[in-house]
């Protein structure tokens, strides 16, 4: 709630007035000092919408207006959108704004790609609209040539479950970019922009989504220490749920012998059953162990020359490599652990993921 999502980029465009219509319990809500006020949103359309507000904007004002359902402000970012608008006219009733696009929006209400027989007037339905052209507007920023592509895929070639991925990955990349000097100037490679986006698309929980959304962030940085973008795509990519968990718990773990990013070798790290179990958040030992080696063969987590099967002890050497702890690093947005991220664990680092 204390950054609301939104765009930030300029310069903006403005739109020719489009097609209008009613949303039922759609609510916008702006902040008057520390508290968000509501205001019913009468009509809306791609170009903007007419407030029931008893506000005295007056026209040229410039606004942030939170979209969600009528009711309590929402904790969650799925549910909400956060837009800035230009105040146009003001009358007995409300106030009609118009909304400051971004250059490669693409904003279509009453066109969702959400594949449905009925029009979309929901007011998640709104909001979903304005998060999928806030994701094409930052693939647009970061990877022109890419963009049509982009767009063809998140309205056209994806499931609605994935398209709800694909989104949550671009805009939490642009959240991350936010953090970075000179983040107006970013490029990426076209081709791991849209692999991301098609890989990334698959991952069914939000912290796993957020460590595709580290990737593409950190393809926008200059990472000396990198090789190729699209080796930790693919390494990402191989991993199931409870072997990432296990990947981010060797890094975490990792922290305890090595202090910033690549400056020591690792001592071999040793796990003990329960501590497994926790990170993996399995009981079932020989699927840890099976998914261990799986780690192993990816070059993520070193080799044991006496390797003893993890099914029948209570302990396992899951010490990571170099490779891991670069890719987990970027998995958090940094090209390297200069902001102590390895310090973070498998499961404190979901909460964080998590909206």
């Amino acid at each position: 709630m204390n950054s609301p999502r939104g765009w930030f980029r300029l310069p903006f465009v403005y739109r020719p007035r489009a097609e209008r219509r009613e949303s039922p319990a759609l609510a916008a809500f702006h902040w008057d000092g520390p508290n968000p006020r509501q205001n019913y949103v009468a009509n809306i359309s791609s170009s903007g919408a007419y407030l029931l507000t008893r506000e005295r904007w007056n026209a040229g004002d410039i606004l942030s207006l939170t979209l969600q359902r009528s009711g309590v402000f929402e904790n969650s970012n799925h549910r909400r959108f956060t837009v800035q608008a230009k105040a146009i006219r003001r009358d007995g009733d409300g106030v009609a704004v118009e909304f400051l696009m971004p250059r490669g929006s693409d904003l279509r209400l009453w066109q969702s790609a959400i594949k449905a027989d009925v029009p979309q007037t929901e007011p998640e339905d709104v909001v979903r609209e304005f998060r999928l052209a806030a994701a094409i507007a930052f693939i647009h920023r970061i990877a022109p040539a890419v963009t049509i592509q982009a767009t063809l895929l998140m309205r056209k070639g994806l499931s609605n479950y994935r398209l709800e991925s694909a989104i949550e990955i671009a805009l939490h990349a642009e959240e991350l970019l936010t953090l970075e000097t000179g983040s107006s100037r970013m490029n990426a490679d076209p081709a791991v922009v849209r692999r991301i986006l098609e890989d990334g698309s698959w991952a069914e929980t939000a912290w796993i989504q957020h460590y595709w959304a580290g990737l593409l962030a950190t393809s926008c940085v200059a990472c000396e220490t990198v090789p190729s973008d699209l080796k930790f795509v693919s390494l990402l990519s191989q991993m199931t749920p409870v072997q990432a968990r296990i990947f981010a718990g060797s890094c975490s773990l990792a922290a305890q012998s090595v202090g910033r990013y690549g400056s020591a070798p690792l001592k071999p790290l040793t796990c003990s059953t329960k501590e497994l179990i926790r990170i993996a958040d399995i009981h079932d030992r020989v699927r840890i162990e099976r998914d261990i080696l799986h780690l192993v063969g990816l070059g993520l987590i070193e080799k044991s020359m006496k390797w003893k099967f993890f099914s029948l002890l209570d302990q396992a050497v899951i010490t990571p490599t170099k490779l891991a702890l670069e890719l987990y690093a970027r998995c958090h947005g940094r090209c390297s652990d200069d902001a102590g991220i390895l310090a973070i664990s498998p499961l404190s680092a979901e909460s964080v993921a998590a909206d």
